[in-house]
């Protein structure tokens, strides 16, 4: 009779579904990588988050965003850049924003594409900078002011 019990419950507790938080393994944020020059020094004044939303071939996505007012070769411009650790979208986690050192101050940053404007505005230009523990964040000229 024990052992029937005994079987019993591990049958039952092997078809009953446990419950717990789920593990989301998502990208680690890049590092820089030693040798990789960031000539060009940018100064951030603001910092704020948002919603992007693009249409692909899936449809349309959205997601976080952050949004930062910077000053770059004397121009003042808006970058948009993801939202780090996007493995949880649509979800406010406390706990990322600890991974996030793009507070305002000084950076080193670099041009990775330049989007060939034909009116030599730097819409569209992406640059990657280096937060102070080493992290890369990758933005996109969204916006220029005077």
């Amino acid at each position: 009779m024990r052992k029937f019990l005994v079987v019993l419950s591990l049958l039952l507790s092997a078809l009953v579904p446990t419950y717990g938080q789920k593990t989301r393994f998502g990208e680690t944020p890049t590092k820089a990588k030693p040798g990789v020059d960031y000539p060009i020094k940018v100064h951030i004044s603001g910092m704020h988050l948002g919603q992007f939303c693009s249409t692909g071939s899936e449809g349309v996505g959205c997601g976080d965003a952050v949004y930062v007012d910077a000053v770059i070769d004397g121009k003042k411009i808006e970058l948009r850049g993801s939202w780090p650790l996007d493995s949880v979208p649509y979800q406010w986690d406390k706990d990322r924003i600890k991974h996030f050192y793009l507070l305002p101050g000084d950076f080193q940053a670099r041009l990775l594409k330049d989007a060939n404007s034909l009116d030599g505005t730097p819409i569209y230009w992406n640059y990657e900078f280096v937060l102070p523990d080493r992290t890369i964040w990758r933005c996109t000229v969204t916006g220029i002011s005077e």
